[in-house]
Order: C-alpha cells, then sequence, then structure tokens
C-alpha cells in the first residue's frame, strides 16, 4: 500500500495535476471563436481568433509559476536554499512537479498538508475549465429511489463518480487508493448471468451492483 499520509496524498495530486496540465496545453492548439466563454465544440475558427484560450492560458501561467515556487519553498526547508531558477518550459514544470512529490517527505507534516491543498487547488481550477469539463463529466452513480448510492469499496465514502462517455468509474475522494495504491479506477461491465452491473476495478477486484449505472 502507497503511503496514505500527506505525502503520499501530495504525490497524487502531483500525477493528477500533471495529466490536467497536458489537457490544459492541448487547449492552447485550438483557438477559440469567442475569447470571452471559450468554446464547448473544440471547432477551430478562420479569420482572427483569439491567440490562446481565454480559460485555459490564464491558469496554464498561473500554475506553471506556482509549481516553480512550491518546489523552491520546499528546498528551502528541506536543503536550506532555493535552489537554481528553472526555466520556463513545459518539461521544466514536469521535473519541478517530480521534485515536489519528492521534497515533501523531508518537511513537517504541516507543511506537506499546505503543500497537498495548494494542488488541490490548482486542480480545481483546471477541471473549471469548461473544455476541461467538456472531455468527460463526472456524475454520481445512480441509485434506486429511497435508496442510498453505492459506496467506495476502498474508503467506504459515497464518493464514486461514473464518466458516461468512456464508461468508467473512479472515487471522488483524492485520499483513497486502491489494493495498489493507485486513485481506484473501474470500468463497467454486466454479469453475464442475470445482466448486473459490475464494477471491475484497476487492481483486479470486482464488485456487483444491481444498480450501479
Amino acid at each position: 500500500m502507497a503511503d496514505a499520509g500527506p505525502a503520499g496524498e501530495v504525490a497524487l495530486l502531483v500525477a493528477e495535476l500533471a495529466a490536467l496540465l497536458e489537457r490544459l496545453e492541448e487547449l492552447l492548439a485550438e483557438p477559440v471563436a469567442d475569447p470571452s466563454t471559450g468554446t464547448m465544440s473544440h471547432h477551430k475558427v478562420t479569420g482572427s481568433p483569439a491567440p490562446w484560450h481565454a480559460e485555459a492560458g490564464p491558469i496554464l501561467m498561473d500554475i506553471h509559476e506556482g509549481v516553480r515556487r512550491l518546489e523552491a519553498s520546499l528546498r528551502r526547508e528541506v536543503a536550506g536554499h532555493l535552489g537554481a531558477r528553472r526555466g520556463g518550459s513545459d518539461a521544466n514544470t514536469a521535473t519541478a512537479l517530480a521534485s515536489i512529490a519528492r521534497l515533501v517527505h523531508g518537511v513537517p507534516e504541516e507543511s506537506a498538508r499546505r503543500t497537498a491543498r495548494i494542488l488541490s487547488g490548482w486542480i480545481r481550477r483546471a477541471e473549471e475549465v469548461r473544455d476541461i469539463g467538456e472531455a468527460e463529466r463526472w456524475e454520481p452513480l445512480r441509485a434506486p429511489a429511497g435508496e442510498l448510492p453505492p459506496a467506495c469499496p476502498y474508503c467506504k465514502t459515497f464518493s464514486l463518480r461514473v464518466g458516461r462517455r468512456e464508461g468508467r468509474v473512479r472515487c471522488a475522494n483524492r485520499k483513497c487508493v486502491d489494493g495498489d495504491g493507485r486513485p481506484p479506477v473501474a470500468t463497467i461491465d454486466k454479469n453475464r448471468l442475470n445482466g448486473d452491473a459490475m464494477l471491475v476495478w484497476a487492481d483486479g477486484r470486482t464488485i456487483y451492483y444491481g444498480e450501479a449505472s
């Protein structure tokens, strides 16, 4: 089982943020027709479109700069100095994120928790970009009227969310990990005997639900 403490949470958040950064970068390559609202269709436009995605661009700049500052702050706590200033490339941002995941093991628990809060804030901002949300909408699993939805088999909270487009289920609790120490992710399948829905988790666990979709 992976470290479930603050440092382990930071490692999970770093991986989540890195994936979101890739999606934000992809949006920058697609000019938007309305620079004040972004686009929900991702169709390229002709004429003189905005030079970047109005939502993704500013958030990307904030995260790129913030990641460097956070890395420097952690290094000062661990090594007593800020370290060399990193350049502005995407590769340097990725390196800084990896460094944060390592350095956080050498700081006090409160500093690690603060780091997790900062990363979580960037993740929330990235997820609020409308074109990011359009890629996959995560909704609570349905349950019959009067019944509770199925609980996550790992953290036992009612945090399971389903992505209808790709037919995947994940746990929205960022502290939750599966049997392999990773954020829980499952695919939706059907029991061939009675047609009931079942969730096949990445660590090999299978859970059967009569109403899981």
